[in-house]
């Protein structure tokens, strides 16, 4: 049942960030960054960057809330992402998507 809540909430996860990809133009050369955080880095990420696209997850499923994200971005080509690992960090608690390339002025 867990496997498939997290299943569940990355997709969900990834219809926000397709949303956010086509309502704000991302080209196909403009790629996004997928990292884990903080509260307060991901609030940096949000003050500095747009758009944005986030989610809470509970630190103990974060590992694999994430490889199904992962696993479902290498099915999805209309959204290029910068890599499709990202590192594990003890005590984040969100998992923030921005487009580097858009800073916000």
């Amino acid at each position: 049942m867990q496997n498939e809540n997290i299943a569940l909430q990355a997709k969900v996860f990834l219809y926000h960030l397709n949303n956010s990809n086509d309502e704000n133009g991302i080209r196909r050369y403009e790629s996004w960054t997928l990292q884990q955080v903080s509260e307060q880095s991901k609030l940096d990420i949000e003050r500095n960057y747009s758009p944005t696209v986030s989610t809470k997850v509970d630190p103990k499923v974060m590992e694999e809330f994430s490889t199904s994200v992962m696993q479902n971005l290498k099915a999805q080509p209309k959204i290029n992402v910068s890599s499709l690992f990202t590192d594990v960090l003890p005590g984040a608690e969100y998992i923030i998507a921005f487009s580097s390339e858009r800073i916000r002025r």
